[in-house]
């Protein structure tokens, strides 16, 4: 049986448990590990509990896959203390091949 949020999302989300950096549109930076990761958004928790961040917030979380660094513009969609959920805006993907972060 699906999740509620399983059910939610579009595409698939995987563990993923890298070191990723989020980039604020303020010039504002938040380290941490992503918790999971999918072609639609990713889990991250953040090294030290943010503040003064919103949802809505826009910026650019790097990703390194193989050794590479990727940078995917976002959106924060949730905020629970350590813990963010960004939308990743696909239309402006540069970096890792489509098939890294999606099955389908």
């Amino acid at each position: 049986m699906e999740s509620p949020n399983q059910q939610r999302r579009r595409h698939e989300r995987f563990e993923y448990h890298n070191a990723v950096t989020l980039r604020l549109a303020d010039g504002r930076v938040i380290t941490g590990r992503a918790d999971n990761m999918g072609f639609g958004g990713a889990a991250m928790i953040a090294d030290e509990e943010p503040s003064g961040i919103n949802v809505g917030d826009h910026g650019q979380i790097r990703v390194t896959f193989f050794g590479r660094p990727s940078d995917y513009p976002c959106t924060i969609v949730s905020i629970k203390g350590m813990h963010l959920g960004l939308q990743i805006q696909r239309s402006d993907y540069q970096g890792a091949p489509e098939n890294l972060l999606s099955a389908k």
